[in-house]
Formats: structure tokens, C-alpha cells, sequence
């Protein structure tokens, strides 16, 4: 089958896939958490879904020294008005036990680097109400902006400016597979404490791209480093 077929047989499937996603997500704990999905083949549209994505010859080229999780392969995201759903699928298995350190995937839109949606996994720091500890390395969504502050210890790199300590909408990871679901396209909550400053995020639903990323704390800040673009991004 060639790129264009299957691209179309994507295209096809993308609308059942989430559709179904939707309806499996809504009866998943609320809570950001990492957890095996025994019944995700059974959602509408997964198989082709599957088989699409496990296809190999599209590969990604990244440096091998890019560990496999932080190799994204192929992402589907769909969108309406108000709400963003995508799935992730890495080159590997994802961590979710710390074992790969502080790092994420974003969905970058039309607002550039000052409204990023990201999930991370990190322990070390309580910056989620989702986190039980700050040893807690689970999965959790964050509306952070990025900028490059005069002064700041990043060099080159990004540094987060602003961060929401609550996790907007869901996200879910079960093998090489990320799903971030029911992410609004506007979020109002407050940061992480002590300050707890009202903060309002808003990227919108105009998807630009899909990245992998590290984050690196210096001198107190967080950087965002080796940032790795998706192979492809399907979007609906």
C-alpha cells in the first residue's frame, strides 16, 4: 500500500478512532495517571489505527543518542471549537516510573511558544495537584508559556515563564502510547504554590506541530531542551 493510501485509510479511521477514544476516556479515573489499557484495541477504529502506525518503513531518522520514547513516530490530533484530543505514538516504550527522568511531549499551536499544551513525568518537584508527592513521577498535563528572559539561565533554550498547577483535561499512557484528551482550548487556574497567582492560558485549537522535549531546572528555572518535532502529525 503506498503513503496516499494509506494516509487516506488514516483519514478514515481518525473520526471512529477518537470518537471511540472519547467514550473510553470518559470512563477512565479523572485523575492524570499512568495505567494499562487491557481494553484500548477494542475502541472503535484502533486496529486500522494500529496497523497504520506500527508500519515501520516511515521510521524516524532522529540521532540515536534520542532515546526511543522521546522519538514521537506519528501523531493523529483532532479538534473542534473548544477542545483538542491527540495520540502519540513513540518510536519506544514510555516511561512511567521516573525511569526516563524529566522530560514530555507539547502540542504547539498557532500561539507559538506562550501557550504550549504539554504532558510530562518528572519526580523531584510538586508542580501538579495530580502529583501525591514531589517524588511522584506520574503523568499530568500543564498550560505553560515559554519565553527567553533577559538574564536567563537557559542560553538558547526556552524557559518556562508560567505553569498551571492544575492538569487540564486528561492524559493517558500505556506502552509507546500517549493519549492527551478533552484539552480545552483556554484554561484559567493559578499557579504552582506558594505563589498560587491566577493564570490564563490559551493556545487555542490551531495545532502547528507535536514535540518531544526535556526539561532541565537551572539556577531554580526550568529549561526546555532537545526539542525532537513528530515524523508526521495527522490532523482531523
Amino acid at each position: 500500500m503506498n503513503s496516499n493510501s494509506k494516509f487516506f485509510m488514516m483519514t478514515i479511521v481518525i473520526g471512529s478512532l477518537l470518537i471511540g477514544l472519547l467514550s473510553y476516556i470518559q470512563v477512565q479515573s479523572s485523575s492524570a495517571q499512568s495505567i494499562g489499557l487491557p481494553g484500548l484495541e477494542n475502541i472503535p477504529g484502533y486496529r486500522l489505527f494500529e496497523e497504520a502506525v506500527n508500519d515501520k518503513a516511515g521510521a524516524s531518522g532522529a540521532a540515536t543518542a534520542t532515546p526511543d520514547y522521546r522519538i514521537i513516530d506519528k501523531a493523529v490530533v483532532a479538534r473542534d471549537a473548544n477542545k483538542l484530543q491527540a495520540v502519540l505514538q513513540a518510536h519506544g516504550h514510555i516511561p512511567t516510573k521516573g525511569e526516563g527522568g524529566a522530560f514530555g511531549y507539547g502540542i504547539l499551536t498557532a500561539e507559538g511558544l506562550k501557550a504550549v499544551m504539554v504532558s510530562t513525568t518528572h519526580a523531584g518537584i510538586k508542580d501538579s495537584e495530580d502529583q501525591r508527592t514531589a517524588a511522584d513521577p506520574r503523568w499530568h498535563n500543564h498550560y505553560v508559556s515559554l519565553g527567553s528572559p533577559t538574564g536567563t539561565p537557559c542560553g538558547i533554550d526556552p524557559q518556562v515563564t508560567a505553569i498551571t498547577f492544575q492538569s487540564p483535561g486528561d492524559v493517558v499512557v500505556s506502552k509507546n502510547k500517549a493519549i492527551m484528551s478533552n484539552l480545552p482550548g483556554k484554561f484559567t487556574g493559578t499557579s504552582p504554590p506558594p505563589d498560587g497567582k491566577s493564570i490564563t492560558i490559551n493556545p487555542g485549537t490551531n495545532v502547528k506541530d507535536i514535540v518531544s522535549f526535556v526539561l532541565k531546572p537551572i539556577d531554580g528555572k526550568v529549561c526546555v531542551t532537545n526539542i525532537h518535532p513528530a515524523d508526521k502529525v495527522i490532523k482531523n
